[in-house]
């Protein structure tokens, strides 16, 4: 009724099962840390152009209030929290400003703050220009594009 190959198995199981009944057998998970690199949080800088008609009336904490303001309210609250921008550049005689965002919130942040239309008092207008994934890159080439 049974071949000779599923009785040799069953065997080799019960054995299998067996020993390891006897045995103590504990399983360790460990975690292993295979890069620094990967626990960063990977960020990008945007370099941004700034139009404005009153230059003078910005202010860069009224400049990043207005960003986080228009990102909410295209993304909510989720896709500001993915964004998660800083403004950590603000110059007004190139007219340019960077802003820190989290790797996934780059399209979120450039998309979002397109539409933005007034801040500070003043028309605005951001366009995003490049993103580079350090700021000393992004210094580099701020006479250069904008």
């Amino acid at each position: 009724m049974f071949g000779g190959t599923t009785i040799a198995i069953v065997a080799l199981i019960l054995s299998l099962v067996s020993i390891l009944w006897k045995r103590e057998c504990v399983v360790r998970v460990e975690k292993v840390n295979l890069s620094k690199k990967r626990e960063k949080e990977r960020r990008r800088y945007v370099l941004m152009q700034v139009l404005a008609e009153e230059p003078e009336k910005l202010d860069p904490s009224c400049l990043q209030e207005a960003m986080k303001e228009a990102i909410e309210k295209g993304y909510g609250r989720i896709g500001l929290a993915i964004a998660n921008p800083k403004l950590v550049y603000f110059d007004l005689n190139t007219n340019s400003i960077i802003v820190r965002c989290d790797l996934e919130g780059k399209e979120i942040l450039a998309s979002s703050t397109m539409l933005l239309k007034e801040a500070c008092g003043t028309r605005v207008r951001l366009i995003p220009l490049r993103a580079f994934g350090t700021l000393k890159s992004a210094r580099e080439k701020i006479p250069k594009v904008a």
